[in-house]
């Protein structure tokens, strides 16, 4: 009889050893999954910032067989799903890497969409002029706008975002110093760039700990020569 409550004693004593350790396991896995994840949020919205912050004013030239000369045009894309400029800034240099060509676009992933980053090489003034492949009125009135070569996605591209339900970019221009700036969708201005540039992400259903966030740059500009 001793032997058998000795016996029914342990096996009780071991099985709430495993049941603790299965807990500090699923614990620590979920801390380091927490982490991870914090990590990757810190990482994208440093590059992020660092990218938008960088951004010079280039002037690119554009030329076509009816234009009797080259038609000088201050470089920016700026579009609710696809945003290009020249920045100071490079994924592998960072502000030490010269100026360089950065493309983001928002594509379709695997589990949701995701944020892709191009770092390119400057391609000078008249590669920016050719990037541009028409001009036409903008959706929103008769105001004339550029309309650029799809952005590539690359096997170079850097994931700076993935498994987001929902994300977008918009641009705020200021007509009158005294008022608040305007956020579009569309960057139609050919002589001028965004004051600031904000990107609006969703998280999906199933992720819990990544709230929607809209993260919101300014846009320090300095002119560089083309």
């Amino acid at each position: 009889m001793e032997v058998l409550v000795a016996v029914s004693l342990l096996s009780l004593l071991s099985v709430g050893i495993l049941m603790a350790l299965r807990v500090g396991v699923v614990s620590w896995e979920q801390t380091s999954s927490n982490l991870a994840l914090d990590r990757r949020i810190a990482s994208a919205n440093a590059m992020f910032h660092a990218a938008i912050e960088g951004m010079v004013q280039v002037w690119g030239e554009r030329q076509t067989p009816q234009m009797a000369s080259a038609m000088p045009f201050l470089f920016f894309q700026g579009e609710p799903a696809a945003m290009r400029f020249v920045s100071a800034w490079s994924l592998e240099a960072g502000p030490r890497g010269g100026l360089r060509l950065i493309e983001l676009q928002v594509t379709e992933g695997p589990r949701g969409r995701r944020v892709l980053m191009n770092d390119r090489p400057f391609p000078g003034a008249r590669g920016l002029g050719a990037l541009v492949k028409g001009e036409g009125p903008a959706a929103a009135g008769g105001e004339q706008r550029l309309f650029f070569a799809a952005i590539p996605a690359l096997p170079t591209s850097f994931i700076l975002a993935d498994e987001l339900e929902a994300c977008s970019f918009s641009y705020q221009q200021r007509d009158d110093p005294s008022r608040p700036g305007l956020w579009v969708s569309v960057w139609t201005r050919t002589m001028a760039l965004p004051e600031a540039v904000t990107i609006q992400i969703g998280a999906r259903g199933d992720s819990a700990r990544l709230r929607p966030v809209n993260v919101t740059v300014l846009v320090p500009a300095r002119m560089r020569p083309s």
